[in-house]
């Protein structure tokens, strides 16, 4: 039996809730303590030890999951790296690339590893697209349409001081509800060789945008589009169509639910995605099958050696394409 895995998780909100109670349902896998400004252990884990800091902890663990604001994400993780203990990062890996690269080469001078949770790559369908990508199944595709339209009420960003800020939150629902399926798409098709955006404010009183839309272009031709929102009433599921010259499929909350590519049949799995996102007002997720599977392949990287699913330098190519998106405004 493989040697369990003792985590730190580092934050105490609404994610790091969801990390504790994915890892009660692995076997080798246990939190053993809570970092937390507050000292406060996530909902329905008040019996965990509660720390300030990484360094005041006595506790044997051997790895952290970091489930703080974005812009503190380079802070935990070059702590912990520098402590000689493996990270798991919550997406985005962070807001600036300057941050990133301080963070992928600490980890590697200490040899640990740098995963980050982008776990809809493990998501129902999604993985039977990408080796369809990979293998050139669906012929040469030339327009992909992604459609990221939520809604958060003001509740949501009154919760917390940071939320809505560029300085914290890196921006709106392009760095934050949005970036999952920008990672998809990252993963799918590569990174633009260029974009253009037109980002807003329109329902919120916030500094940071609630809708925009980008225009694409890729080195193959192909034209993308990007649509994120948290202002669109009443939240809407995460959509993604994808037309080739073999035809065309549209996945909804990574699930295929049309289908008709020449020559194949529909390869969906059919299983229904409980790990969904309606896009409605709350940002919680009741089923962790998706955490799970990311921490099981983290805790299988660092017992094997090989490189987490979702490395650091992978996300912080999504964490390019956002800012690109930011910086390229019309």
């Amino acid at each position: 039996m493989t040697e369990k895995t003792k985590f730190i998780i580092i934050g105490s909100g609404n994610i790091a809730n969801t990390y504790a109670k994915a890892i009660q349902n692995i076997e080798n896998a246990e939190v053993v303590g809570i970092v937390s400004t507050k000292k406060t252990a996530p909902a329905n884990f008040s019996h965990l030890p509660s720390f300030h800091t990484l360094q005041e902890i006595k506790l044997d663990f051997g790895a952290v999951i970091i489930c703080t604001p974005n812009a503190y994400h380079h802070i935990s993780t070059i702590e912990a790296a520098n402590l000689g203990k493996h990270v798991l990062c919550e997406k985005p890996i962070d807001i600036s690339l300057e941050s990133i690269d301080k963070m992928i080469a600490t980890c590697k001078e200490n040899n640990v590893k740098l995963g980050v949770a982008y776990q809809r790559r493990f998501s129902s369908d999604n993985p039977i697209v990408k080796k369809l990508i990979d293998e050139n199944k669906l012929g040469r595709i030339f327009s992909v349409d992604l459609s990221v339209k939520n809604y958060r009420d003001d509740n949501y960003y009154n919760s917390s001081a940071y939320r809505g800020t560029y300085k914290i939150d890196g921006g709106g629902p392009f760095i934050q509800q949005a970036s999952h399926y920008i990672d998809l798409y990252y993963w799918y098709f590569g990174k633009p060789s260029k974009l253009v955006s037109k980002l807003a404010t329109f329902v919120h009183n916030i500094e940071v945008e609630d809708h925009g839309a980008v225009i694409c272009l890729h080195d193959s031709g192909m034209i993308g589009t990007i649509t994120a929102s948290t202002a669109t009433k009443p939240g809407f599921p995460a959509k993604m169509e994808i037309y080739s010259s073999k035809g065309y499929l549209i996945l909804e909350n990574d699930v295929i639910t049309q289908w008709d590519i020449e020559g194949l049949e529909n390869p969906s799995s059919q299983k229904a995605n409980k790990n969904t996102h309606t896009g409605a007002a709350t940002a919680s997720v009741d089923d962790t099958t998706n955490h799970e599977l990311i921490i099981n392949d983290f805790i299988e990287a660092i017992h094997t050696n090989k490189e987490t699913l979702i490395s650091g330098e992978s996300a912080r190519n999504t964490t390019e394409i956002i800012l690109d998106i930011y910086n390229n405004q019309l």
